[in-house]
């Protein structure tokens, strides 16, 4: 599946290809159940927003439906002007992206690599959302009840991805982006985040100095799997910003419903 869309819902993905997984089975606890799967080999970028618990208590329901519409829309702002081809999935405050050479990735961890660092080096509205990138053999399928099926997406990198996005180091680093050490296997940061340049119309070829610092490989410890070496890449070049999300969000709420388009409900 190379579609002209840099985005797909996993759907789009097990409708796309013939299934690993095709199979009606007979549980005697569930009873009938439909099995329906695509096995694929990729990385997983895993995007959560930092203090959602605490911004759910502060914003009003509306507003935070705001805030995660416009975390999500300046995702897609950012990356659909690149080549990428990604199955995107969304659960709450977590955004999901699958790149996999089944659909177009040359290097699959090198893309979630390049998406994670324009999203670091453009991150203009402040969302500093906490990243995660791991490799390895995932399944898209449907879950759901007769009713309504919905297409999701399983496997350990998806887990592993996560549990690089939950750490928490040290500083205060304008971007952060956590990667396996299996996967990283000695790169080198230049190669895999090369300085930008650009032509100066009085100095030509200008070359920008590195702004992503390499961090030393640790261990963390997986509930139930053991511990996994991971290491981060972060920038500290902060971007001015005269509001946080969460003061627009507010700000456009206030607006919305001043023009009358919120309508609470009366009970």
């Amino acid at each position: 599946m190379k579609t002209p869309h840099t985005f797909n819902a996993a759907a789009d993905l097990l409708l796309s290809q013939p299934l690993t997984v095709d199979v009606e089975i007979e549980d005697k606890h569930a009873g009938q159940l439909s099995v329906k799967g695509l096995e694929v080999d990729g990385s997983v970028l895993y995007m959560s927003i930092p203090g959602y618990a605490g911004l759910s208590l502060e914003l009003d329901p509306a507003e935070l439906l705001i805030y995660q519409n416009m975390f999500i829309g300046w995702i897609h702002r950012q990356l659909e002007k690149e080549r990428f081809c990604v199955v995107e999935r969304f659960f709450g405050h977590t955004h999901t992206m699958l790149f996999s050479c089944s659909f177009g990735a040359a290097d699959p961890f090198l893309d979630a690599l390049r998406a994670a660092r324009i999203l670091g080096e453009n991150d203009e509205p402040g969302f500093r959302p906490a990243i995660g990138i791991a490799s390895g053999t995932v399944v898209a399928g449907f879950t759901g009840s007769p009713g309504e099926y919905v297409a999701d997406i399983f496997g350990r990198p998806l887990v592993l991805a996560a549990a690089c996005a939950a750490l928490k180091p040290h500083g205060d680093y304008a971007a952060r982006i956590t990667v396996t050490e299996e996967e990283w296997r000695g790169r080198s940061l230049d190669a895999a985040f090369p300085p930008l340049e650009y032509e100066h119309p009085e100095k030509g070829n200008v070359r920008q100095p590195q702004i992503w610092q390499l961090g030393d490989a640790r261990l963390i410890d997986l509930p139930g799997s053991g511990r996994a070496a991971v290491r981060d890449i972060v920038n500290f070049i902060h971007w001015p910003t005269d509001k946080t999300p969460e003061t627009q969000a507010r700000e456009w709420f206030s607006l919305v419903r001043s023009k009358g388009f919120y309508k609470k409900s009366r009970q």
